[in-house]
């Protein structure tokens, strides 16, 4: 604690600073704001005490000393990033709905900004509160609290303990050697048709300051930022082969370590053209020839560049000007509260015109609202990404093509207090929207709420006597089990996945896991907490844009990507198979005398014959036009030649009947061809032999042409 026994004055190592002179500042700004009451605190041993306090406290339950546990406070998510420093309307707000600080304390506004230790650490906090809300409250309000906590921490200069320190260099130093860290994406999507065009990669950290952010200053305080830059870089890389082929991937570097990292080494084997260079930078570039000289290079493998935070910082017009970008990312700070705010839209408007003028893209960052998003859209900046769309997640596949969904309760941190005999974790616990679970170390179900049983359809007697091990999908089991595995080794407190379980009727529930493991005393494990989202309908819609990406819109067959995708799948793991190209004979004349629905039409019925045709793990695809591709096992000619005999019989013996009654008789020319494992041919060599084979078909059945005299005498 700051405050000495006598209560009266602030301590440190180096001085001592008269209370009330604190108390006189946060009168002041308590005043200016027009709350009613306004507190210093300090964080210690995982607590927030509160060390000064001025105000009308009567009806808050606040007074001088007074410990909380910070896990449950405002103050550790606005650090963080899990809550906004300023908060007018606590129950329009989604977490601080439901937090039991905000009953307990009756809060009605909110607005907080952490006290700096020594080395950048978050050792307290400024926090002024109303039991009303107030409408009014916005950023200059925050640049008010911001200027007195600056003041207030320069004034104390609390230093962090020095073994606290040691252990906190030890473990960012631990986290960089071991390359213990978290990689997650978030979309980047179309603003205008919502689709995934590119992910950022994002680090998460397992240890203190936590904060990306903070994480990455003391790191390079350390000396060792760079070098974790680089780990991060190197992860992100061997994750590429899991995320969708279609989007590119963002990768934030520093200038200082982009002019270090091996990137012709790092990206000798994935394709670089997916790859954008984000350069974050804090500080002025102090050599921008050098910089260039290194962007130029990492360009002629196919990299691309965007400037980040473009509007805030040293992330001016000029620095832009300087790198050339493809990518211009607009700051958060500018998308916040578009909507309302006529200044920020002009200055978007003015962003993506000169982006527009100088060749390079404009995403726009931290959207959180439709307003914001229809805003963006309107400014003319075609992509966007935020937690409105979608939220940074760890699994690779399949990223909603517009997620625009409502996020659930944020999810619960570890505590160092004992959960379980908390009446306000009970409450949670009973009342949350959203599936919640205590479980034991053997994975048996403690605790379930109503949620999640009307979620998976069991009773509560049901679930205690089963495990979760009994309801998790086979496919998904090994890899709960290894988190859960990790978590009671130490490596890690938390884990985040996308899982399966098996509902009581024996329907499939897709789920967004979130577990925190709950410590005893003496940091033994006890249980876990888990919080469980129904994904379903996100997994559905996902698998459903899936398929229409790999369907023929008029034929509902394979399209010709599908059918790529086949073959280079079956090629890669050197499986033979054969290809046959189907090809409509005289089919524009089709169209010319009947009419394209005609010929549409005709194109249907010849899908469905072809599918009528084959065995059902052959692929039947619509190649393009009169077009079609058939992929299958067989690998020997006479085999092969028995299908093609096979197709054109369901064709020569029954005509096409379209719906104004009349018939077409259609005939197919065929060629084929395959690939058998070690014969050296590549996919390109294998269709062009179907394709010559399928010309050479046509050429034999067409009567040869009379020669001219005049060419004859040639």
């Amino acid at each position: 604690m700051w405050v000495d026994e006598a209560g009266g004055r602030l301590v440190d190592d180096q001085a001592e600073i008269p209370a009330d002179l604190v108390r006189t500042l946060l009168s002041v700004l308590r005043q200016r704001l027009g709350l009613d009451a306004a507190w210093l605190s300090s964080f210690t041993d995982g607590a927030q005490v509160i060390e000064v306090l001025d105000g009308n406290t009567d009806n808050m339950g606040l007074a001088p000393g007074q410990r909380s546990p910070l896990s449950e406070t405002y103050c550790v998510r606005v650090i963080d990033g899990r809550l906004p420093a300023v908060i007018p309307d606590t129950s329009s707000n989604r977490t601080t709905a439901v937090l039991p600080i905000t009953r307990e304390y009756n809060l009605g506004a909110y607005v907080g900004v952490p006290v700096l230790g020594a080395v950048g650490t978050s050792s307290g906090m400024v926090c002024v509160v109303s039991q009303e809300a107030k409408p009014y409250l916005g950023d200059d309000d925050l640049k008010l609290v911001r200027q007195v906590a600056e003041l207030i921490g320069t004034l104390i200069e609390s230093p962090v303990r020095s073994a606290d320190t040691a252990d906190q260099r030890r473990a960012i130093r631990r986290v960089v050697m071991e390359h213990d860290f978290e990689v997650v994406f978030q979309a980047i999507h179309d603003v205008a048709a919502g689709k995934v065009v590119g992910v950022e990669a994002l680090a998460r950290f397992p240890c203190e300051p936590f904060r990306p952010d903070a994480f990455f200053e003391q790191a390079a305080q350390l000396g060792v930022g760079i070098e974790l830059e680089t780990a991060i870089v190197v992860r992100v890389v061997s994750l590429m082969p899991q995320l969708p082929d279609d989007v590119f991937i963002a990768i934030n570097i520093s200038p200082a370590a982009a002019l270090v990292v091996p990137w012709a080494e790092i990206l000798a084997d994935v394709d670089s053209a997916r790859i954008v260079l984000e350069i974050t930078e804090h500080t002025a570039v102090p050599n921008y020839a050098a910089l260039d000289d290194v962007l130029e290079s990492c360009r002629a493998m196919g990299i691309r560049v965007a400037v980040d935070d473009v509007g805030a910082g040293f992330a001016s017009f000029s620095h832009v000007l300087e790198l050339g970008p493809e990518f211009v990312k607009i700051d958060q700070s500018i998308t916040r509260h578009i909507d309302v705010d006529d200044a920020r839209r002009r200055l978007a408007q003015a962003i993506a015109e000169f982006a527009g003028q100088i060749g390079a893209a404009v995403i726009a960052e931290g959207v959180e609202s439709q307003g914001e998003l229809d805003a963006i859209g309107a400014a003319g900046i075609p992509w966007a990404q935020g937690y409105y769309l979608s939220r940074p997640t760890s699994h690779t596949h399949g990223f909603p093509a517009a997620a625009v969904t409502a996020t659930p309760a944020e999810p619960l941190q570890p505590a160092a207090v004992d959960l379980l005999g908390e009446r306000r974790f009970e409450l949670a616990l009973t009342h949350s929207p959203i599936g919640m679970a205590v479980v034991g170390l053997d994975g048996t179900f403690l605790r379930t709420n109503r949620a999640l049983r009307a979620m998976l359809g069991y009773s509560r007697r049901t679930l205690s006597n089963m495990t979760f091990q009994d309801i998790t999908h086979p496919d998904d089991l090994d890899s709960d089990l290894m988190f859960v595995n990790e978590c009671l080794e130490g490596k890690r407190r938390s884990y985040r996945m996308d899982k399966r379980y098996i509902a009581a009727d024996g329907h499939i529930v897709w789920c967004a896991l979130t577990v925190v493991l709950v410590h005893a005393p003496r940091d033994r494990p006890r249980c876990f907490v888990s919080q469980i989202v129904d994904v379903t309908a996100d997994r559905v819609r996902e698998a459903e844009l899936a398929r229409r990406a790999a369907t023929d819109p008029l034929t509902e067959i394979a399209n010709r990507s599908a059918a790529w995708n086949r073959i280079e799948e079956l090629h890669a793991n050197n499986d033979g198979y054969g290809v046959l190209f189907c090809d409509i004979e005289r089919f524009k004349a089709v169209n010319d005398l009947r009419g394209h629905h005609a010929g549409d039409q005709l194109l249907v019925e010849v899908a469905a014959r072809l599918l009528a045709s084959v065995e059902d793990d052959d692929l039947v695809a619509r190649w393009g036009g009169d077009e079609f591709l058939i992929v299958t096992d067989s690998v020997e000619d006479h085999g092969l030649g028995l299908l093609a005999d096979r197709i054109k019989d369901q064709f020569d013996s029954t005509p096409v009947t379209l719906s104004d009654g009349s018939q077409v008789q259609v005939s197919l020319t065929i060629g084929y061809a395959s690939h058998q494992p070690g014969d050296g041919r590549s996919v390109d060599a294998v269709l062009d032999r179907a394709d010559q084979a399928m010309y050479e078909q046509r050429r034999r059945k067409r009567p040869a042409r009379r020669r001219s005299p005049v060419a004859r005498g040639h």
